[in-house]
């Protein structure tokens, strides 16, 4: 009955070997798909599956786009807009303020504000004018967190 099973098991590598491709491919990204990603079978699919596993590495790799992973695309979106917010504070402050303007437009691009809700980001933006810039020593994270928060109530 050993045997048999042991005969299975093997003719069931063998089948799997031949159809399998490479363990970054069938497993993704993460420390598996780093460390062994091109070879290609079930016992190098099952490592590659415990190392992606190990320690939540591949979660990790998924949210912050290392390890072969991309970053996501909301999270690119938001360094984006951080860096603009950040280099463009006053004149962001006198656009939104206005509920138009050159520097809003753009942070309308960066934020990927579609043409059509761009006069709706433009009104919120400048309804909560006073939210967004609590004071003269608001810092740009704060501005950047309050606009995305605005952004994702439209």
């Amino acid at each position: 009955m050993k045997k048999i099973v042991l005969a299975v098991l093997i003719s069931l590598m063998f089948v799997a070997t031949a159809s399998a491709a490479t363990v970054r491919e069938d497993c993704g990204c993460g420390l598996g798909a780093e460390a062994i990603g091109q070879k290609e079978g079930l016992v190098w699919n099952l490592l590659g599956t415990f190392l992606n596993g190990l320690c939540g590495n591949q979660t990790f790799a998924m949210s912050t786009g290392t390890l072969q992973c991309g970053k996501p695309e909301k999270m690119v979106m938001l360094e984006k807009m951080n860096i603009y917010v950040a280099d463009n504070m006053d004149s962001l402050a006198i656009d939104i303020a206005k509920g138009e303007g050159e520097s809003l437009d753009a942070l309308a691009e960066v934020a990927q504000i579609t043409p059509e809700k761009r006069m709706d980001f433009n009104l919120a933006l400048q309804d909560n004018f006073d939210y967004i810039y609590s004071d003269q020593n608001v810092q740009h994270v704060d501005v950047a967190n309050r606009i995305t928060e605005i952004m994702n109530s439209i």
